[in-house]
């Protein structure tokens, strides 16, 4: 039986090298509103139904239609229309949004959260970018800017009424923070995102907000132009058992970009033909 001991040894050895993340697909999405576009937070609830927020104030619903890869957009509310909305979370039946200049959070209801000090610090168009909720509706953000080059990111958490830093995201290299989620792992992640002359870039590292001395896990880094503009993350687990991540873009309003919803998926989970739908 050396055999299958020497083919375990080499489906083992494979599945180490294997990329933490899985390629699905990417869609363009395309409508005639005029205000659809600028997104920058994505919250879905299973395969097919998505909420949507573009900085410029609008909240859309999205329809999927996987079977022949079609969206149906229409508009929905959100508390504080034409202000610029960053960041969405859900918690429970909640959805909670964030807001850049000035920094502000609040509920689907309009309640606003307390705000932390250090949120007036921060500049008008690089403050609460990103924003995630765990299930018992603990809320967690981080500013887009940290202020300096060698300063990190802090983790922001709101419990039981009160603010705290929670962990620190160091920075590393040109990226800036855009999105972030919790995952059904009860790790925080958080998609980032940089310009380079030839397109953009994208990374998304994974952390445990909770032991904040771990240090956090890079587990995709895209090439120049490869995404467009992603700057909202949402992480959702699909019936078949796959943890899938799906990531909107923010097509500026300029015709030479795009509005795509991208997906990935948790390599380790796409075992035993898992599927994000």
């Amino acid at each position: 039986m050396l055999w299958r001991s020497g083919l375990a040894l080499i489906l083992s050895a494979t599945a180490a090298l294997a990329d933490p993340l899985t390629f699905i697909q990417s869609w363009t999405l395309t409508s005639d509103r005029s205000d659809f576009g600028g997104l920058s937070a994505i919250e879905m609830s299973g395969p097919n139904s998505a909420i949507v927020l573009s900085d410029r104030g609008m909240a859309f619903a999205l329809t999927l239609d996987r079977s022949i890869r079609n969206v149906t957009i229409a508009p929905t509310n959100q508390p504080y229309p034409n202000r610029d909305s960053e960041g969405l979370a859900r918690a429970g039946d909640t959805l909670y949004f964030s807001y850049e200049g000035p920094a502000v959070i609040a509920a689907q209801d309009g309640t606003r959260i307390p705000a932390h000090p250090d949120f007036a610090l921060y500049h008008p168009n690089g403050s609460l970018e990103a924003l995630a909720a765990d299930e018992d509706g603990t809320l967690y953000t981080l500013p887009e800017r940290s202020g300096d080059l060698a300063r990190p990111f802090p983790i922001y958490r709101f419990r039981k009424g009160t603010w705290d830093i929670v962990a620190t995201l160091p920075r590393d290299g040109p990226f800036l923070p855009a999105g972030a989620d919790i995952g059904p792992d009860g790790q925080l992640y958080i998609l980032e995102r940089t310009f380079t002359p030839l397109g953009f870039r994208n990374r998304i590292r994974r952390m445990n907000p909770n032991e904040p001395n771990t240090p956090a896990e890079t587990l995709l880094t895209t090439g120049a132009g490869q995404h467009d503009n992603l700057e909202g993350l949402t992480i959702w687990t699909s019936d078949s058992g796959a943890t899938c991540l799906a990531m909107v873009s923010d097509d500026n309003f300029i015709s030479v970009q795009r509005t795509e919803l991208v997906e990935y998926a948790l390599t380790e989970t796409l075992a035993n033909g898992a599927t994000c739908d």
